[in-house]
């Protein structure tokens, strides 16, 4: 299975999906140095949450596209010839994303803390730094159904898709339903370590959604939800005919 990564890793050199990965944390610095530019407490903040609502989601959807195209543009051909099988060599890159997600995260923890530290921030650092791992974990499950969702229906539909559930799950994160949908559980559980709510406001002491007591059931059901949507995926693409 390294060698499935590996495999993967090399299939991005001098693409644009390996672009992304540090690219898409740079536009979420611009982003929010724009967008908080004379205000305190404020920088960190921005960019953890325009990361994890919207820039990252956007960058998965599309860093999965790029990789279904390309394997596309060769018939499969490894797919269809080497001896590892489909199913095996599907779950590889499927690691090598959740590589991608982890590596643009700990980008984006770096540049929050840098301007956090320039700015000031009421983002704690060992709670930025465990949510790093807790959002990768929970954004696993979306790996799968974007490359289904390029694999079957193309990029358009896929990034309309990852807007919808984005603001679907921005609404549902406060609320005490958060838990029934895969897309608001991040959002959730980032509070109590980020100290932000999901619309981006920094969260006061004493508000109910600072509560850590919803990480770990979190982190759960993210992993349960994204376990499901990988032996969906594996099954479906196993089934189909390989064009």
């Amino acid at each position: 299975m390294i060698n499935i990564v590996k495999a993967e890793y090399q299939k991005t050199r001098k693409s644009m999906g390996r672009v992304f990965i540090w690219g898409f944390p740079m536009v979420t610095f611009a982003l929010a140095f724009v967008l908080t530019l004379g205000m305190t407490n404020a920088y960190a903040e921005s960019v953890w949450n325009w990361w994890y609502t919207l820039l990252l989601p956007g960058m998965l959807a599309i860093i999965c596209y790029l990789s279904v195209m390309q394997e596309k543009k060769t018939g499969y051909y490894n797919l269809m010839t080497l001896s590892a099988g489909k199913r095996k060599l599907m779950l590889g890159k499927i690691i090598y994303m959740g590589c991608v997600i982890l590596a643009s995260n700990c980008i984006i923890f770096l540049g929050a803390c840098l301007g956090g530290f320039l700015f000031t921030t009421c983002v704690p650092f060992g709670g930025a730094m465990i949510a790093v791992f807790v959002l990768t974990i929970a954004q696993l499950w979306e790996i799968p159904l974007f490359l289904f969702l390029s694999e079957r229906f193309g990029m358009i539909a896929e990034v309309l898709i990852s807007l919808f559930l984005t603001v679907g799950g921005t609404i549902l994160a406060p609320t005490g339903k958060w838990y029934l949908s895969a897309s608001s559980i991040p959002m959730r559980i980032l509070c109590p370590l980020l100290y932000i709510l999901p619309n981006g406001i920094r969260a006061e002491a004493g508000n109910s959604l600072l509560d850590t007591g919803v990480v770990l059931p979190g982190i759960c059901l993210s992993f349960i939800w994204f376990v499901f949507a990988v032996i969906l995926f594996l099954n479906w693409f196993d089934k189909r005919e390989v064009k």
